[in-house]
């Protein structure tokens, strides 16, 4: 069965603001692979490197990167030019997922849930926004990922300050409408729905610091749900996965208001694969151990 795979190639690094998770997760899954006895290599992937691909002449490819140049589209094209097999959902899907407002257009499209949007540019102000938006409301870039640039905005001088700082990270973010609830996640492996996770971040919501800094940050799970919300939040997760075109596996983050209604925030494409992240944790309460879910993750480059 091992034979199978041939030599695998882990990609990690990249230039995305994510890099340095991008590292960790990269190297958790390869030396995953080492110890289930796969003929596994790893590169540290930068724009001055990425033809070193072609020199390693992998079999397949274990994307591990996050952000952009991994989680949009870019290096799935070069390696659909290379003929080279890779894991996770496609060029196309991932070009998607990662623009939040091409995600969201097709979610509203398809009568999924989500928080409604606006684009900022120059045609809009802030008497737009406030005529259109009730304080508190959010910021965030269209394409970034790990919450970076994501402001909650209480008020005009808050608004101001998150468009400037937004201006630093990209040319292209969002206002959304802000969802007073509880934070949850659910990921995807090959079509099955694993549990369901729920977070409580220290502060207002599950920011950078929160995934990646924070010892206060809780994650449950199983989240504890009533059993007809988990599947219902399960199901919309799956849907949305299948709507986007999504493949292999991916997480779905969403928040259920007050009213128990869920909304979907937004869909990740290569999710963190610490032995801490999420979707591992998720499956190791469905009995499936990291080892075996990094096994699980590349038999998705068999398409």
């Amino acid at each position: 069965m091992k034979k199978r795979y041939g030599k695998v190639l882990v990609l990690m690094g990249g230039w995305s603001n994510e890099r340095e998770i991008s590292l960790i997760s990269g190297n958790c899954v390869y030396n995953s692979l080492i110890r289930s006895g796969i003929n596994a290599h790893k590169l540290e992937l930068d724009k001055k490197n990425i033809d070193n691909i072609k020199q390693i002449n992998p079999d397949r490819i274990f994307i591990v990167l996050h952000g952009k140049g991994g989680e949009d589209g870019e290096i799935q094209s070069y390696l659909d030019n290379l003929s080279i097999p890779y894991t996770g959902s496609s060029s196309h899907s991932s070009e998607i997922c990662m623009n939040k407002r091409i995600t969201k257009s097709i979610l509203l499209n398809n009568n999924l849930q989500t928080p409604k949007y606006k684009k900022i540019d120059d045609t809009i102000d802030i008497k737009y926004i406030e005529k259109n938006y009730q304080y508190p409301f959010v910021v965030k870039p269209s394409s970034e990922g790990s919450s970076i640039g994501v402001f909650i905005v209480d008020n005009k001088e808050d608004y101001y300050v998150a468009v400037e700082k937004n201006h630093n990270i990209s040319e292209d973010f969002i206002i959304e409408q802000y969802i007073d609830g509880k934070e949850y996640t659910v990921g995807i492996l090959n079509d099955f729905v694993l549990p369901s996770i729920m977070l409580i971040p220290p502060g207002q919501f599950y920011d950078y610091d929160a995934k990646y800094n924070s010892s206060e940050m809780q994650y449950i799970c199983p989240s504890g749900l009533d059993e007809k919300i988990e599947k219902k939040i399960q199901q919309i997760s799956f849907d949305c996965f299948k709507t986007l075109k999504c493949t292999g596996w991916g997480r779905v983050d969403i928040i259920i208001d007050r009213y128990n209604t869920p909304w979907i925030i937004e869909i990740n494409t290569v999710p963190g694969m610490t032995e801490h992240s999420l979707l591992p944790m998720a499956a190791k309460e469905k009995g499936i151990n990291f080892n075996e879910l990094v096994l699980k993750i590349l038999d998705t480059s068999f398409k």
